[in-house]
């Protein structure tokens, strides 16, 4: 199973972030941070080892985690700032919340191991309370998709995805999220773009 793939470095994952001198979290956060409130609450799809959710449990959210690694979770517990953990899948919908759960949803260093984003992307916003935030991140392909919605490469046993930014828009355009911010950033030789978008406030 490929949580076990993810357990395997789970110890070491934060000591690898630092090494690598990744700040895609903080990145992530800052680029969110006009948009939060203390008393929030913020689900972390995807959380790893909690470092994307910290910096918003440090500015007064209320965060929660979900992820389908043993290990990465027994990791997020130790740290003690989440307020509730989940262990489940996020390529398996429906997500275990109900709907208009969260005010602010986050996926930091996630989409690069999926394939198909969209039944995700509706996913957040059947979770969020309109107005709140969905802040993701995808990687870049390094050449020209010609249409397609995304490619992949073996990184180990790990498929790596990187998707197209015109499929990422035409996703959006059909969902109840609008973009708000798009930023590229670095990790190492990869580009990245962080998206933070924001479902309507508009209830149908």
């Amino acid at each position: 199973m490929m949580h076990t793939q993810h357990d395997s470095y789970a110890a070491d994952y934060d000591a690898q972030v630092r090494a690598y001198d990744c700040y895609i979290a903080d990145l992530v956060f800052g680029l969110c941070y006009e948009f939060i409130r203390p008393g929030q609450n913020l689900l972390d799809v995807g959380t790893g080892s909690g470092l994307s959710a910290q910096p918003f449990a440090k500015a007064g959210l209320h965060v929660a985690g979900m992820d389908f690694s043993p290990a990465m979770l027994e990791i997020c517990r130790a740290k003690g700032f989440f307020a509730a953990l989940q262990r489940h899948d996020l390529t398996t919908t429906p997500w275990p919340y109900p709907a208009a759960h969260v005010d602010h949803l986050i996926a930091c260093g996630v989409f690069h191991f999926i394939a198909e984003l969209e039944f995700i992307l509706a996913e957040a916003a059947r979770l969020l309370k309109p107005g709140g935030l969905f802040a993701f991140t995808t990687r870049l392909p390094t050449a020209d998709l010609q249409g397609k919605p995304y490619t992949h490469h073996l990184a180990g046993d790990l498929a790596i995805f990187s998707h197209a930014q015109h499929d990422i828009e035409d996703v959006l355009k059909h969902s109840a999220l609008t973009r708000l911010k798009r930023q590229k950033c670095f990790i190492g030789e990869d580009i990245f773009l962080i998206w933070v978008t924001q479902k309507s406030s508009q209830l149908h």
